[in-house]
């Protein structure tokens, strides 16, 4: 414990427990970021004098007030000393094997250039820039010469189609977007450009386009709108680094909603960076010796979080553009053992997928650099989490869970490296944010299902939706006054450890009671007869909603008859959790939807198998699952057929809700 940054501090500190840890700085945030600030080197070019002020209301907090600063300088120009100016930056590898390195100081003259780049096309303090790149070195450049110039960088996901992006660009008001001329995946190679000019002519603001040249091919380029970023970079250096007041939005970080526009949530120089930050330090044990990669997107936050984050603390950022599992399984660890990555961050249903090909394509690997292993995105299941432990973790290597979300600009609750914590669970709130349970009626409850709220204000906190204050407030404000909905359910325990149940519209109203979706599919995947699930709750004429189950089978069952292995899996659930929760319908498919960031999108299957409307979809990274779920509805009719001969008119009503 002794060797944990945290525990370090808390020992200056004279905090015995990490309870006792997390509750100063929650009753006494004016101490604890000090003392954090001082205790990590995270500079203040030009010192704030108040903490934060509230005066306009909880929703429209000013964080650090009086302070300047500069994402940039925070990141990267203070590493150019002598010192630290030779220390690795950036360390890249592509789908097809490229690599590159960047020290601090290289990396810092690139910025320099491209920010010049950028002032020479006319972007001004306040303008946007659009990113629609892969996971690339120039990615890291391009967001943080935007942020060094006082532009706003707004990302958008490498994978999306021209619609997604010309409806990101449309809601931005980009005025330049920063593109590739292609990404690959998989071995195949794909071109954004096309995407990027359908998206464009849809889009009506933007003036200029800048092509990164990720791959040897030619694209079109109109010679009136495009350049190349080598044409970017040939503006020399760049005017002397200014400083911005902490309100200075840097990020537009676009989060989709259950229907309707994506939402774009603020982020500024003087909130997001310094914030992540502490806890990459505190929760990760990250220092100036760490290598972090991050299974992700610039598109998502975790891209523009964890470039922020590592580079603000001097550690080295890994990035990789390519699939964990391709050319082969072990691609990952292989990452791991070749630049010795000592804290590795995945979504849990990519651990659920590398687990399907089985333990002997991570025992060919040492992993013996790997200091933390990091996840965020969605709740675990039990039987994942023991497979990363015990096969990547080898049994020692703590699994930090974190969960904040796109507004939140950190993490509201996150594992601990000097707490033991029960599997799938939290170790607590994240330092300094004050979270909490209710009921609802709006009461704090402990042992209880009920919603996630933060009860005061924090330094990364959105500071609203892009152009959109009176969504910002029905959406995140309107609950309870002065409380943060974050529309999670969760659970609070005696022994201070969370736990996360997932999304609040996910949650299943069965038989008079609730029931998190994760307990179903966590239940389902133990067993290893399947290797991703989805439960969702359907229309039921009698008992109001049933369980609808959608499997993938294990490579070990992906032969077997798909009705016995669907009946052995509802009493699998029936055993585990009781007959009023066995499946009305076990539904064995070829593919689950997954978001762009590796969640299992359980609004797009409970839509596709009802037949509704299943909102923005612009996240669902693998469209062509709908067909094998839509496929799969004539069991549903089946279901409902055989409901019909005890019931007939209720039935009727059944098919009838659901589009049947």
């Amino acid at each position: 414990m002794e060797v944990r940054r945290v525990a370090r501090f808390m020992r200056r500190h004279d905090l015995t427990d990490y309870q006792s840890f997390l509750d100063r700085t929650v009753t006494e945030p004016e101490w604890f970021y000090r003392a954090a600030f001082e205790d990590l080197g995270l500079e203040w070019p030009s010192p704030y004098y108040t903490l934060y002020d509230d005066r306009e209301g909880v929703p429209s907090t000013h964080w650090f007030v009086g302070g300047r600063t500069n994402l940039a300088y925070l990141t990267v120009e203070r590493w150019r000393t002598a010192g630290h100016r030779e220390r690795v930056a950036l360390v890249w590898e592509g789908d097809n094997g490229t690599t590159l390195q960047l020290t601090f100081e290289q990396l810092g003259q690139l910025v320099e250039r491209a920010a010049a780049g950028l002032r020479a096309l006319g972007v001004r303090r306040g303008d946007v820039v659009a990113l629609y790149v892969p996971m690339i070195p120039e990615a890291a450049v391009a967001l943080l010469a935007i942020a060094r110039i006082g532009a706003i960088a707004a990302p958008a996901f490498s994978g999306y189609a021209a619609e997604a992006l010309a409806e990101r660009l449309y809601i931005a008001r980009a005025k330049v977007l920063i593109t590739a001329n292609g990404a690959m995946r998989h071995g195949m190679r794909v071109d954004l450009k096309a995407h990027v000019d359908e998206a464009v002519r849809a889009s009506q603001s933007i003036e200029r386009v800048v092509v990164i040249a990720r791959l040897k091919q030619a694209v079109p380029m109109d010679p009136r709108r495009d350049l190349s970023w080598d044409a970017l970079l040939n503006h020399g250096k760049d005017q002397p680094l200014g400083l911005f007041d902490t309100d200075t939005p840097w990020l537009l970080a676009f989060t989709s909603g259950s229907s309707g526009r994506p939402k774009g949530a603020v982020h500024t120089h003087g909130g997001l960076p310094y914030r992540v930050a502490i806890e990459l330090a505190y929760n990760f044990d990250l220092d100036a010796d760490g290598r972090l990669l991050w299974i992700t997107d610039l598109g998502w936050i975790m891209g523009p979080l964890t470039i922020a984050g590592v580079l603000s603390l001097g550690a080295s950022l890994v990035m990789f553009e390519g699939s964990p599992d391709f050319p082969d399984p072990d691609r990952l660890w292989e990452l791991v053992d070749r630049y010795q990555i000592t804290h590795l961050g995945f979504s849990p249903t990519l651990v659920r997928v590398l687990s399907g090909y089985g333990p002997e394509w991570v025992d060919r690997h040492d992993l013996n650099s790997l200091r933390i292993l990091g996840s965020t995105g969605e709740p675990w299941t039990a039987s994942s989490w023991r497979w990363l432990h015990r096969y990547v973790g080898r049994g020692e290597v703590p699994i930090i869970n974190w969960s904040g979300g796109t507004e939140i600009g950190c993490g509201i609750l996150v594992g601990s490296p000097v707490m033991s914590m029960k599997e799938c669970r939290f170790a607590g709130h994240a330092p300094g944010i004050a979270a909490d349970v209710f009921d609802g009626e709006g009461n704090s409850v402990v042992g209880e299902v009920g919603e996630l709220v933060l009860t005061r204000p924090w330094p990364s906190m959105t500071r609203g939706l892009w152009r959109e204050p009176e969504r910002f407030l029905e959406t995140y404000w309107s609950h309870w006054s002065g409380v943060w909905f974050h529309g999670d359910r969760a659970i609070r325990y005696e022994d201070g450890s969370w736990e996360l149940l997932g999304r609040s519209d996910d949650v299943l109203k069965i038989a008079g009671k609730r029931l998190g979706p994760v307990e179903v599919e966590s239940v389902v995947i133990s067993g290893g007869e399947v290797m991703m699930a989805a439960a969702v709750g359907i229309p039921d004429p009698i008992r109001g909603e049933v369980v609808a189950l959608v499997i993938v089978p294990s490579l070990v069952t992906k032969d077997s008859n798909p009705d016995a292995l669907a009946h052995s899996v509802a009493d699998h659930v029936a055993h585990a959790l009781g007959k009023p929760f066995r499946p009305a319908v076990v539904l064995v498919v070829d593919d689950i939807p997954l978001s762009r960031s590796g969640k299992v999108h359980r609004r797009a299957v409970r839509a596709w198998l009802t037949d509704t409307d299943p909102g923005d979809l612009s996240t669902v990274a693998n469209l062509e699952s709908r067909e094998a779920i839509i496929a799969a509805r004539e069991r549903l009719r089946e279901y409902y057929k055989q409901l019909q001969k005890t019931d007939a008119s209720s039935s009727e009503s059944g098919l009838n809700q659901i589009g049947l």
